[in-house]
């Protein structure tokens, strides 16, 4: 078991650093606001499971657990710094639309409707 422990805790600091990797890489994006820095997503699964959460289209809430036990300070304090980094990176997120092409038909025909009434209106028709 505990060789098993072992390559899970493995696992597990490789995912966080490349998930650290990719908050840090859309900070810079977003501090230099360039498009061409590439964010490493394909790094890891976890990154790219969270690939919408952290960059993309959605509101994301990071939850930062912390031990107040001394002997956890080292990494009370580096989970903090995290914690902040994630912070300082922003998202835009968006509603996304499915919209039924038949609705669209009928919402581009009302507004057709619409802008020739407005033509007919100004031209004194």
């Amino acid at each position: 078991s505990a060789g098993q422990t072992l390559t899970e805790a493995k696992y597990i600091n490789s995912s966080l650093f490349f998930l650290e990797m990719v908050i840090v890489a859309l900070y810079e994006k977003q501090k230099k606001k360039k498009d061409n820095i590439h964010i490493p997503y394909r790094n890891s699964m976890m990154t790219s499971v969270l690939r919408d959460s952290l960059g993309g289209n959605c509101k994301t809430t990071m939850i930062a657990t912390i031990s107040p036990e001394a002997a956890h300070t080292d990494e009370s304090i580096s989970t903090c710094q995290f914690a902040q980094r994630v912070a300082l990176t922003k998202n835009t997120a968006r509603i996304n639309e499915e919209v039924d092409p038949e609705l669209v038909i009928q919402r581009l025909r009302a507004e057709v409707k619409r802008l020739r009434d407005e033509v007919a209106f100004l031209s004194g028709k």
